[in-house]
């Protein structure tokens, strides 16, 4: 009994095998949308190709009575034999499904590469006869050996070797993949400020990929940047945002960048405001909603606000140096107090709509430390900035430093003014502001 089982294992296995192949090779073939329906296909195709040919033929070979003997006439002999039955009969039902699922794998990757050939472009014709070619010569003479060693019992074998790799290949013959764009070629043309040129190359390249978000992204900076045409960048980045594919970070690094354009290039913060609130209308709720939110607070209302914080962050910060406690130099008291309380009152309505807007809030503690001759008001502003979230080291370093010197040139509060410095020190010890506080300290130690 032990060998006859043997043999059923190891047919059972190269049969299975194949099926398994099959299966695989068939799913290969489907599109994704497809698969769902070949799935129930393929199921009831196996139970009515393998499961009923195979219980049929188990009831053949069982000898259903004296009538109805087996139908092999090895198993039929062993009837005669006591003890010889049960290994024979086992002996022909490995046989059997070895037969039946070689035959079942044959027909099934016939049929898919028959179907395959039915899509086939003018494009993909060609690789695919040249594929059917390849295999049928190649591998017909080792087919030819099998089907003669082994008779019709071999057919579905030898069919399924040329079928298999036939298949197998097919995928990147019918789909083969498009290589990405590919924009070296456009960035040497920029650099070398050959910008039309440069166009073309990305117009290029999305022509072979008409999905690529970063190829357009790019288009779009060349007409923001390089050709100064702002209409023309608004528009492709609104073409991106309108394809359906583009995900949500695409989306909001398209808004983000157009709203860079039109500050720093059009000096238009509505505009800019419109793009950014696009994003949150589209994903409410969701991370980049928040983070468009947190920047549109952070937007001037106007192109005169913006104008005024681009000049005001060319303003420097005061240096720790000698001059701490001297006078304001005489180029910054040329604003006149009422210029400078009317400015104050203008930041004063900006913080009441947005508190916070680091802009106006800094401005309004320079012109009531320097203008006004309120410098504990400005010095309880800067505490308001440093307490502010999301603010980057370099500038919290120079509140500090500003703090400092206020503390000591106008409210003449040098403990107030030791501790700001330690502060930065400890704070921010890799800025140019923790060096020149190191110094001071130093001397305010010798004093």
């Amino acid at each position: 009994m032990s060998p006859a089982v043997t043999v059923f294992s190891a047919l059972l296995v190269i049969g299975g095998g194949l099926v398994v192949m099959a299966w695989i090779m068939t799913f290969r073939l489907t599109p994704p949308e497809r698969q769902a329906q070949t799935r129930s296909w393929l199921i009831g195709w196996t139970i009515r190709g393998i499961g009923v040919p195979f219980l049929i033929w188990g009831m053949m070979n069982f000898g259903l009575s004296w009538s109805i003997q087996p139908f092999m006439p090895k198993v039929q002999a062993a009837l005669n034999t006591p003890g010889t039955f049960a290994p024979a009969y086992v002996r022909a039902l490995g046989s059997g499904l070895f037969v039946i699922c070689t035959y079942w794998a044959a027909f099934t990757l016939g049929w898919i590469a028959v179907t395959a050939a039915q899509g086939l472009t003018a494009e993909t014709k060609p690789h695919f006869r040249a594929l059917c070619t390849t295999c049928g010569l190649g591998l017909c003479l080792p087919a030819a050996v099998f089907v003669l060693i082994g008779g019709w019992t071999m057919a579905g074998f030898a069919a399924t070797i040329i079928l298999a790799p036939l298949v197998g290949y097919a995928p990147a013959v019918l789909r083969p993949r498009k290589a990405p764009p590919m924009y070296a070629r456009a960035i040497a043309r920029i650099k070398f400020g050959k910008y039309a040129e440069a166009e073309w190359e990305i117009i290029r390249e999305l022509e072979k990929c008409e999905e690529d978000i970063d190829g357009w992204l790019m288009l779009a900076e060349l007409y923001a940047t390089k050709f100064s045409d702002l209409g023309e960048a608004q528009r492709t980045i609104l073409d991106i945002c309108d394809q359906p594919q583009v995900t949500a970070p695409q989306y909001s690094v398209a808004l983000h960048r157009l709203a860079d354009w039109q500050l720093k290039l059009g000096h238009d913060p509505k505009s800019a405001r419109r793009s950014l609130e696009k994003i949150i209308h589209r994903y409410p709720g969701s991370h980049v909603a928040r983070m468009a939110q947190l920047r549109i607070n952070q937007l001037p209302e106007t192109a005169q606000e913006l104008q005024e914080q681009e000049q005001a962050q060319r303003i420097p910060l005061p240096a720790l140096g000698d001059n701490l406690d001297e006078a304001t130099p005489a180029s910054e008291t040329e604003l006149s107090p009422q210029a400078a309380a009317l400015q104050a009152n203008e930041c004063v309505e900006r913080l009441r709509s947005d508190p916070n807007n680091v802009a106006a809030r800094e401005k309004l503690a320079r012109l009531a430390a320097e203008h006004l001759g309120q410098a504990r008001m400005a010095v309880d502003q800067i505490q308001l900035l440093l307490g502010m979230a999301n603010q980057p080291p370099g500038r919290r370093a120079e509140w500090l430093s500003l703090k400092a010197a206020w503390q000591i040139r106008y409210l003449q509060d040098p403990q107030g003014a030791r501790k700001s410095l330690e502060e930065l020190a400890a704070e921010y010890p890799q800025t140019p502001q923790a060096f020149a506080a190191r110094y001071r300290l130093e001397k305010m130690a010798r004093a």
